[in-house]
C-alpha cells in the first residue's frame, strides 16, 4: 500500500503567549552595485557563495510582497525585518524594528514606537512610520493575493502617524494586533516606500525586489532556478553580519539531483529524504536540525466554505459536497495507518498530530485530545468502511474525491506522499482522482471558491492564528478548509479579545469544535533536517518553522 516516499522535512514550532504590555525592546539597480563590504567576525568562509538545494516553491513566483504569503516569501526572510521579531531561542516575540508596543487606553488601538537610524538597502533612506502606512495600504488592496489581505482590509480602519518613529494602529473594532505585525505572521515585511515611489510601483518582474533592512539583500533571481542574496553593506542594527558574502537557494525538484550536487560540491547544503540522507551521512555529510519541532503535515480539505466571510449564519457554498459529511471526514482519518506511514516514510521521526494547528506549547491546548485520539482518529479500516456506509457510500456508490499532485513547500516528495494517502483511501473503497494540476491555476481556483471536493497534502509551520484563520476558517481570505460553525462563532469572539487568559479559553473551545468535527486529515509534526558539507558549514541556528523551514540563513556559520 505504501509507495516509496521521500521524507518530509519540517519542524516543531513554539507559539508563545504574547505580551501586550510595552516591550523593550536593495534593489538590484542600486543594491547589487554596492559591494558587501562588512567583514564577519568569524573565520574566513571557504566559499564566497553558500548554496542550498531545496524543493521548488509551491506558489506563483513573484518579488511583489503583497502577493507573497508564507509558501513563497520564506527565501526572503533574511532580507526583511519585521516590526515585532521572533526570538528563535525561546519562541517568544521580541522587539524588531519596533522598540516597544502597547495597547492604548481605548482597549483596542496598538501604539508602536519604532527603532531609529535603520537604513534601507540600496540607499533608499531611513525606515520611518510612513513605510508602515504604505505596507498596510499595499497588502489591503483588492487585488492583493496575500493570505492576510482580507484580514487587513476588513480589520484596520487606519494607521495613524504620530511622528517619524511612532504609529498607532486603529482597528475597526477590538482586535488582537500584536501577532499581525510580527515575524510569525508574515505580510509586514518592512520595505521601502521611497523605492516604490522612485520605481513608479511595485516589482512586477523578478529583476528587482523591494528594498529591506535585513542582514542580506536581494541580488538576483531566475524563475524556477534560484534566488541569490548578498551580504548587506555595513552592520545590521542587531549586530548580525552573515559569515558568507552570498547565499543562494537553488531549486531542484529531483531528490537524486540534490544528493549528487551535494556530494560533488556543486551545492553545500541540501534538503534530502531519509533514504538519501543515510547515504549522504555515510559519505561524510552531517545534519543541522531546526530548534523547535513543529512543522505539520496534513490533508487540507477544500469543501466546506461559508457563503459569506465571518458569517456562520450564511450557510455553506457547497452543501452537497461529500466532504461536508462529518462521517466522511472521520472515515478518511480512520483510513490512515499513521504508525506504518511514520516508520516507512519518516523513519519514525514524526510526532502524532492530535489536532491540526494545536500542540502542547500553543494556547488552548487540551490534554484530553491525546487520550481521545486513538478512538476518534486511530487506524481502523473496518470502522472507516462502516462510516462511509452510514454516509450512503459503498461498492455500488463509491465516495469520489480528488487529490492534486502538487509540491509541498518544505517537503521532499510531496507528490509521492499524495500517492501514499491515495492508497489508504482506496483501500476503504474511496474512488480517488489523483490529478496533476498547475499550481498557479489551482491556487486561483481555491481563492475563487470553485474547488468543492478536494484533499490537498499540505505542510506548514505557521502560527496558531495563521493555521486556523487561513486554513480552517472564513476569517481571512475565505473559501478554505473545513469551516466548522461552532469554531467560526468562537473566532468572532477571539478576534475581539485582547486578554490573554480569555483568549486561551476561547482557543480551547475552537480546538474542541475542530477536534470533534474532523477539520482535516491529521498526520504528523516532523523535524527539519538540512544535510550539509561540514567542511563548509558550521552551526546554524534556525527555528525550522513559524517563519518557513529554511530561514535565518544569516545565522549560518562558516566551518572553522
Amino acid at each position: 500500500m505504501l509507495s516509496k516516499c521521500t521524507m518530509v522535512i519540517f519542524v516543531l514550532s513554539v507559539f508563545s503567549l504574547l505580551v501586550l504590555a510595552a516591550c523593550s525592546s536593495g534593489d538590484s539597480d542600486a543594491g547589487s552595485e554596492a559591494e558587501a563590504t562588512a567583514v564577519p567576525s568569524a573565520a574566513q568562509p571557504k566559499v564566497n557563495r553558500l548554496i542550498m538545494a531545496v524543493v521548488p516553491l509551491s506558489g506563483v513566483e513573484t518579488n511583489e510582497l503583497r502577493h507573497s504569503s508564507s509558501p513563497t516569501v520564506w527565501p526572503y526572510r533574511s532580507v526583511y525585518d519585521y516590526p515585532i521579531a521572533l526570538d528563535i531561542n525561546t519562541g517568544q516575540l521580541m522587539p524588531g524594528l519596533a522598540e516597544s508596543w502597547s495597547v492604548d487606553p481605548d482597549g483596542k488601538s496598538l501604539r508602536v514606537k519604532l527603532r531609529k537610524g535603520v537604513e534601507f538597502h540600496g540607499g533608499y533612506g531611513e525606515f520611518t512610520a510612513k513605510d508602515l502606512v504604505a505596507m498596510w495600504k499595499d497588502i489591503s488592496k483588492e487585488d492583493s493575493r496575500h493570505g492576510q489581505s482580507g484580514w487587513w482590509a476588513s480589520t484596520m480602519e487606519d494607521v495613524e502617524v504620530i511622528n517619524d518613529h511612532e504609529v498607532v494602529y486603529h482597528p475597526v473594532g477590538t482586535a488582537y494586533l500584536v501577532e499581525s505585525i510580527s515575524e510569525i505572521q508574515g505580510g509586514m515585511e518592512v520595505r521601502s516606500s521611497a523605492q516604490v515611489e522612485a520605481k513608479g510601483g511595485n516589482p512586477e518582474t523578478l529583476e528587482w525586489a523591494h528594498a529591506g533592512t535585513g542582514p542580506y539583500q536581494f541580488k538576483s533571481r531566475e524563475p524556477g532556478t534560484k534566488i541569490v542574496l548578498e551580504r548587506a553593506p555595513g552592520k545590521h542594527w542587531s549586530g548580525v553580519v552573515p559569515d558568507f558574502p552570498e547565499f543562494e537557494y537553488r531549486f531542484m525538484p529531483e531528490v537524486s539531483t540534490r544528493l549528487a550536487s551535494l556530494l560533488t560540491g556543486e551545492v553545500h547544503m541540501a534538503h534530502l529524504p531519509d533514504d538519501l540522507l543515510t547515504q549522504a551521512l555515510s559519505e561524510g555529510m552531517e545534519t543541522r536540525v531546526g530548534i523547535f519541532p513543529g512543522v505539520r503535515l496534513f490533508g487540507w480539505m477544500y469543501c466546506c466554505y461559508l457563503n459569506e466571510k465571518k458569517n456562520p449564519d450564511s450557510g455553506y457554498k457547497f452543501p452537497d459536497s461529500p466532504l461536508m459529511n462529518v462521517k466522511v471526514r472521520e472515515a478518511l482519518n480512520k483510513a490512515i495507518n499513521r504508525d506504518e506511514m511514520n516508520k516507512a516514510l519518516f523513519n519514525g521521526k514524526g510526532l502524532t498530530m492530535y489536532l491540526n494547528h494545536f500542540n502542547s506549547s500553543r494556547p488552548g491546548w487540551e490534554e484530553s485530545w491525546v487520550k481521545r485520539f486513538p478512538a476518534a482518529y486511530g487506524y481502523d479500516p473496518v470502522a472507516a468502511k462502516a462510516l462511509l456506509a452510514e454516509a450512503g457510500y459503498g461498492p455500488n456508490n463509491p465516495l469520489t474525491t480528488t487529490i492534486p499532485l502538487l509540491n509541498v513547500t518544505g517537503i521532499s516528495g510531496g507528490k509521492d506522499l499524495a500517492e501514499t494517502v491515495t492508497g489508504y483511501l482506496e483501500a476503504i473503497g474511496v474512488d480517488v482522482n489523483l490529478e496533476g494540476v498547475d499550481a498557479a491555476a489551482f491556487r486561483a481556483a481555491t481563492r475563487a471558491g470553485t474547488v468543492s471536493n478536494t484533499i490537498r497534502m499540505f505542510g506548514t509551520g505557521s502560527s496558531l492564528w495563521t493555521g486556523v484563520g487561513i486554513l480552517n476558517s472564513s476569517h481571512t481570505r475565505g473559501f478554505t478548509g473545513v469551516n466548522v460553525l461552532e469554531a467560526e462563532r468562537h473566532l468572532l469572539t477571539l478576534v475581539a479579545t485582547v486578554d490573554e487568559a480569555k483568549r486561551d479559553a476561547i482557543w480551547r473551545d475552537i480546538g474542541e469544535a475542530m477536534f470533534t468535527n474532523y477539520g482535516s486529515i491529521h498526520l504528523f509534526w516532523l523535524p527539519a533536517e538540512a544535510t550539509v558539507d561540514p567542511e563548509i558549514v558550521g552551526d546554524w541556528a534556525f527555528p525550522g518553522a513559524i517563519t518557513g523551514t529554511w530561514t535565518h540563513v544569516h545565522n549560518i556559520k562558516a566551518a572553522r
